[in-house]
């Protein structure tokens, strides 16, 4: 299972990182893919995640999370 956040505020790789990082420590979630330049992060899911949870996450990193898809 995907899901796609769009996500304002990075605007480079180190950016990206710290989302990932973030991401990648709440429970559910298996692996994350950040793109700064395309503004969202695709994360893998081992089960259902709320989407508050992965928002918390994309704010604790100090970015602005949008959507979730």
């Amino acid at each position: 299972m995907k899901k796609t956040i769009k996500i304002e505020g990075m605007t480079c790789g180190h950016c990206a990182g710290r989302v990932k990082k973030e991401l990648e420590n709440v429970c559910g979630v298996t692996s994350a893919e950040v793109s700064a330049s395309d503004k969202k992060a695709v994360v893998e899911l081992a089960h259902e995640v709320d989407d508050a949870k992965l928002k918390a996450a994309v704010e604790e990193a100090g970015y602005t999370p949008v959507a979730v898809e």
